[in-house]
């Protein structure tokens, strides 16, 4: 029997404010030390005891990240696969779909990464191969963004670079965001994968950039970095896509602050010691599970509730669900004991 995780709870408030229909929450558990990973459905209003839909085996104690197809019920993840020495591509890109066989589709992945699925349903992954060691310096990689066919498991590349990351930051419009790392400097890119037309957004800035969302009513990626002055303040900045300009919104010392923003409604952080609230825009959440970091993986189609895990230092983190409406909160069933990844939202016969 799957067991809760009770180690968090919404706080008085947030529990106390009756949660709306809630699409199913897509989670994918792993236990620590493990070979096999599991995704459950879990309906926020039923506490039956959970079941796999799905389970996949990898290397022992993989990292798993994963992501719902829009309109399915079918997951993509990535997990470790392949026994090497350096881990930095030892990853594989897995399909899942409830019920059937799970499809190891590509490896040479990016440890740790997460694929980008676009609105319809296309899927791109980010993948490298060791460049030579260096002495006295980083070693530069050869990194390629790739399409991947889902029902072939063939392979397109639509990016091409030599240096230290290629990170898939988000899709805004027909383009794929990336941000790059190269000796001695960081950029954002936008590329058409059509065309493989490229465009710099912004270039020369602190390669410490993390936690990126976009608002795709509107064009702006949201992210946190480091000061470009004083290495002990971080930031939360919005960058405007199309003309690259840049808005510092928050700084702090907190190096936790986990910046998501909601597309047409604000952006979301956590300051230090606060939990979950409201940057920017008039979204009423404010700590929903109390102290501790609450990093938001998902939205649901219409933009009302969110999906994320709440986390505290030496514990599991706890998946929960909020509404951007009323600010209530629920934590999620999972398996107890588990390092748990949100991939999204879906309903009964596909998109929520």
């Amino acid at each position: 029997m799957a067991a809760v995780h009770d180690d968090a709870a919404p706080s008085a408030h947030a529990a106390d404010i009756a949660l709306p229909q809630v699409p199913r929450t897509v989670l994918v558990a792993t236990h620590p030390g493990a070979e096999l990973t599991s995704v459950f459905f879990v309906d926020v209003h039923d506490t039956s005891p959970l079941a796999p839909v799905s389970t996949f085996g990898h290397l022992p104690d993989a990292t798993v990240q994963a992501v719902i197809v829009p309109g399915k019920t079918d997951v993509l993840a990535t997990a470790d696969v392949t026994p090497t020495r350096d881990a930095s591509f030892n990853a594989g890109l897995f399909y899942l779909r409830a019920h059937k066989p799970p499809e190891r589709l590509v490896e040479g992945v990016v440890h740790a990464s997460r694929p980008l699925v676009t609105p319809r349903g296309r899927v791109f992954v980010s993948r490298g191969k060791p460049g030579p060691d260096l002495e006295k310096a980083m070693r530069v990689d050869s990194l390629t963004i790739d399409e991947v066919n889902v029902n072939t498991g063939q392979t397109r590349t639509v990016h091409r670079m030599d240096g230290y990351l290629s990170y898939l930051a988000g899709w805004f419009d027909h383009e794929i965001i990336l941000y790059r790392i190269f000796p001695g400097r960081a950029d954002i890119i936008a590329v058409d994968p059509d065309t493989h037309h490229e465009r710099t957004v912004k270039k020369n800035f602190m390669p410490y950039a993390r936690d990126f969302s976009v608002d795709s009513t509107t064009g702006m990626l949201v992210f946190q970095n480091r000061d470009e002055q004083d290495p002990r303040t971080w930031v939360v900045d919005r960058l405007n896509l199309k003309d690259g300009t840049t808005e510092r919104l928050f700084a702090s010392p907190g190096m936790s602050l986990s910046p998501y923003v909601v597309p047409g409604k604000g952006i979301l952080y956590n300051p230090p010691g606060h939990g979950l609230s409201s940057l920017e825009g008039q979204i009423p959440i404010h700590g929903p599970l109390g102290s501790g970091v609450d990093v938001i993986s998902a939205v649901s189609a219409q933009g009302r509730m969110l999906a994320g895990l709440h986390t505290q230092p030496s514990s599991f983190a706890v998946p929960f669900v909020v509404d951007t409406q009323s600010g209530a909160a629920r934590v999620l069933q999972a398996p107890a004991n588990t390092r748990v990844v949100v991939a999204g939202f879906v309903a009964d016969g596909g998109a929520p």
